[in-house]
């Protein structure tokens, strides 16, 4: 049973059964301070995951983080700047869901996987011959 934040990402990785809770990246299980919270998250997390009977199956918890400021720069946001946000200041969403189109950290990945046959494409990211 996995928990996730990153809803679309989880449902392209597949895997057999996930909670997903819309909260920033690495609060899964609640926010800092909340052993009460978290408790119940997990207990929910894990029951959600016994009755799934579907492989890929993502269930959705109710759980929500305090404010919505996080949404607006998802990526930028955590525990060490989560008290100097925007507090107050409707946000917005900003985050947009996952593309299927491959993306490289460089033109040289880029290369190298497009001289790599599809079906070998995981060999040459894991670094094993093609």
């Amino acid at each position: 049973m996995g928990f996730t934040s990153a809803r679309t990402i989880t449902a392209a990785a597949n895997p057999p059964r996930s909670a997903f809770l819309d909260v920033p990246l690495g609060h899964t299980t609640g926010g800092p301070g909340d052993p009460e919270g978290q408790r119940r998250i997990l207990i929910d997390g894990l029951s959600a995951g016994v009755s799934i009977t579907e492989p890929g199956t993502i269930v959705d918890l109710a759980y929500r983080w305090r404010d919505d400021d996080w949404k607006a720069d998802p990526l930028s946001w955590s525990r060490k700047r989560q008290d100097k946000g925007q507090a107050g200041k409707p946000a917005g969403d900003s985050r947009t869901g996952r593309s299927d189109e491959p993306r490289y950290q460089s033109d040289d990945d880029r290369r190298a996987a497009d001289a790599v046959a599809w079906d070998d494409q995981c060999q040459v990211c894991l670094g094993l011959p093609a």
